[in-house]
């Protein structure tokens, strides 16, 4: 159903990397070098000069449709994945049949990874809107971590970022009331695709999110949502209309968010 295959554990990071024709090798290196998300994920490690060895470990990009499972929680932890095109929501089941979104993956984002491999998935991953990923296998990946400290590096601050993130969305659930879950979960949506606070009038971003999707990353019914989003359009600070959200009053968003108080975590962008 999720379309994941299990690699092959390799023993030598530099002498049993697989083999690639050289077509397909230079066909691999163009692609990495044209990628729009390359410094911003796990590849940013990996310097122009040496773009080989992260084209030898990754598959073909895969495409997902909307609504498509890319992993499923207790599956084996095979492949880890770039976002190249497209939105992602993490989620964990609930066990009265609900489930919580946990974050949400946009272009360039790194997700999958997790500290025990050989761990069941703990949590599902799910297209929002048809995806474009960089499958990357996790018996290719561990040797590269293992024996290229700048990778490794990247890596522990990827993780790092995570972390921040998950840590402020549990502040924010727990100690906001609808009206400013939802305005910070907008101002960290904003953030995280243009790196910094919103400041001009009338500025748009994608957001491809409906009403459950917002009300599972908030702890909200989607009534509640549909509430607090028309205040907030009555009020005209925002006007969210078929996947774009309009921030016309910047400044009253921010103030809603709570981030005056308590500034985003640093939980976005590599160093």
């Amino acid at each position: 159903m999720n379309g994941i295959s299990s690699a092959p554990l390799l023993r030598d990071a530099t002498l049993e990397r697989p083999a690639a024709p050289s077509r397909e090798l230079a066909a691999r290196r163009e692609t990495c070098l044209a990628c729009k998300v390359r410094g911003r994920t796990i590849c940013a490690a990996v310097p122009e000069a040496a773009i080989d060895r992260m084209a030898l470990v990754k598959l073909p990009p895969r495409r997902l449709p909307a609504g498509a499972v890319v992993y499923a929680e207790q599956d084996g932890c095979t492949e880890c994945f770039t976002v190249l095109e497209g939105w992602v929501a993490l989620t964990a089941a609930l066990e009265d049949g609900g489930r919580v979104v946990l974050d949400f993956a946009l272009p360039g984002d790194y997700f999958g990874f997790q500290a025990n491999p050989d761990a069941p998935r703990p949590q599902s991953a799910v297209a929002v809107t048809a995806v474009r990923l960089c499958p990357l296998p996790r018996g290719r990946m561990q040797p590269l971590v293992g024996t290229d400290a700048a990778v490794a590096k990247h890596l522990s601050h990827l993780i790092a970022m995570h972390e921040a993130r998950a840590h402020d969305h549990l502040i924010n659930n727990a100690s906001r009331d609808a009206h400013g879950r939802i305005a910070h979960l907008l101002i960290e949506l904003y953030f995280r695709q243009r790196h910094r606070l919103p400041a001009i009038p009338d500025e748009t971003i994608d957001l491809p999110l409906t009403l459950a999707l917002i009300g599972e990353a908030v702890g909200l019914t989607p009534v509640h949502v549909s509430r607090s989003l028309r205040r907030l359009r009555e009020e005209r600070v925002l006007r969210l209309h078929r996947g774009r959200l309009l921030i016309i009053d910047p400044e009253a968003l921010i103030r809603a968010s709570g981030v005056d108080d308590r500034p985003l975590a640093d939980a976005t962008i590599p160093s």
